[in-house]
């Protein structure tokens, strides 16, 4: 017994079964996206740090926003070129919708590569500067004589493996090694494999001895025939070392003494964030071991330019305001963040016109170039207080930014794929039944709209306001 109504729409509702059910998914998927911007807006308003505004790039986002309208176009195009049973429109319009989602996915992964590589520095201040690390960050830790391995008993958190988690930072070539015997070995897998075997048997031997229910773990200490040199990120050990630490300890437990030869990071700043900085003229990025004198003179011309525009705009003529300047975001950033764009201060960079400085803020994060002209500092590792990529990590504005922008990616992939299904493998109902092929398009067409009007919204959320 054929299932009524698949093909036909009902008399008394004009509406055939899956619309009714892509209504209703759409109307669950209205209410998850609705959470997320209601989020998204709690979030903003109950900040207690400056918001971030103007981060993306306006220019990528606007070129998606026409892509995506333009696909909603083209999946319509496709479905009245089936119903009138044109054949070959219908599968051009479908293939131009499907490379549309293409080109949006792919204008989505130039923007988050560019905010993977783009980095924040937070100083003990509270001034934040805005960068690229052209080397990564590295420290430089030498000196050290000897690994003290620890072989995890049957409960542990950490299990020695320095042949995976120590020996790859070693600067130069490994050393010869000798064991607590007096023994000579060249440490890799197999030799680690032996020594974490006669470990475990004394541990096992230990426990039998002593009456201990749980093996316990064993540490294996190991002397390097010469002086070994680390470098490596910071990531790669257990805890971000202190200023001028004497030990480090790897992601394995290994540890190790010696001195911090060097763990200032290496910054090319293309902007200063003086916002959170309570006294913002003796920033630390006006040390004159960092940007010195000629960018704090850059920053009070800026701010000076910034308060006169903003007293022209909303003068009341008696000296006040129309607003209140504290509560305006973009005028803070205009204020208070300083966009670089060149190894030294230009001398009308005030002068710029407000678009300019929305579009330019960031540009080098954006479009990942240039980086080379741009001033590049060595900060003490004493002066930094945090630091992260522009990823969800930095705070709440990129977590709730991936998480919007990255569902929505998966619903135009999940999209994209289902669309072009119906051209690549629909073609027996194309030529039996295209009525209800139509019906499918259709179904899938509403979802489409449905993922560009979301996109519609987050835009000027997440971009413009």
């Amino acid at each position: 017994m054929d299932i009524p109504y698949t093909v036909t729409a009902r008399p008394d509702t004009g509406l055939y079964n899956a619309k009714v059910g892509i209504w209703l998914f759409l109307a669950s998927e209205v209410m998850l996206f609705g959470g997320l911007f209601s989020s998204y807006i709690f979030l903003r308003v109950g900040a207690d740090y400056p918001w971030p505004v103007h981060e993306l790039n306006v220019t990528l986002g606007f070129v998606n926003t026409l892509v995506l309208i333009g696909s909603s176009v083209t999946v319509l195009l496709a479905w009245a070129n089936l119903k009138l049973r044109n054949i070959a429109k219908y599968k051009m319009y479908m293939i131009i919708t499907v490379l549309c989602a293409g080109a949006f996915m792919v204008n989505k992964s130039f923007e988050y590569k560019a905010k993977f590589q783009h980095y924040s520095v937070t100083l003990t201040d509270g001034t934040i500067l805005t960068g690229h690390l052209p080397h990564g960050y590295e420290i430089e830790f030498g000196d050290v004589t000897t690994l003290n391995l620890t072989v995890a008993g049957k409960h542990s958190a950490v299990d020695a493996d320095p042949v995976d988690y120590v020996l790859p930072y070693i600067k130069g070539e490994a050393p010869k090694f000798k064991t607590e015997s007096g023994e000579e070995i060249v440490l890799d897998k197999a030799s680690f494999t032996k020594l974490r075997a006669e470990a475990h048997e004394k541990a096992v031997a230990k426990a039998k001895a002593d009456g201990l229910k749980e093996t316990p773990n064993w540490n294996i200490k190991l002397t390097a025939a010469s002086p070994i040199t680390f470098v490596l990120p910071p990531s790669k050990l257990l805890a971000k070392p202190v200023a001028g630490a004497t030990a480090i300890a790897f992601r394995d437990g290994t540890t190790v003494e010696g001195k911090m030869i060097n763990d200032k990071m290496t910054l090319e700043v293309d902007g200063i964030d003086l916002r959170a900085t309570p006294d913002k003229e003796k920033s630390l990025a006006f040390n004159e071991h960092y940007l010195g004198e000629p960018w704090k003179k850059a920053f009070i011309d800026q701010r000076e330019h910034a308060i006169a525009e903003f007293n022209e705009k909303y003068g009341d003529g008696k000296g006040g305001t129309t607003r209140d300047p504290l509560k305006s975001a973009t005028h803070q950033k205009h204020m208070f963040f300083v966009p670089i764009h060149s190894a030294t201060p230009e001398v009308h960079e005030h002068a710029k016109a407000e678009g300019e400085h929305k579009a330019e803020a960031h540009a080098p994060a954006e479009h990942g170039d240039a980086h080379g002209h741009h001033p590049e500092v060595h900060l003490e590792r004493q002066h930094v207080h945090f630091f992260s990529n522009f990823t969800p990590k930095l705070n709440s504005y990129y977590a709730i930014y991936f998480t919007l922008t990255g569902l929505h990616g998966l619903h135009v992939v999940a999209g994209a794929l289902v669309l072009g299904y119906f051209v690549v493998f629909n073609g027996r109902m194309l030529r039996e039944d295209p009525e209800r092929l139509a019906n499918r398009v259709e179904v899938g067409g509403l979802f489409w709209h449905f993922v560009d009007l979301v996109w519609i919204f987050l835009f000027p959320l997440l971009y413009l306001l």
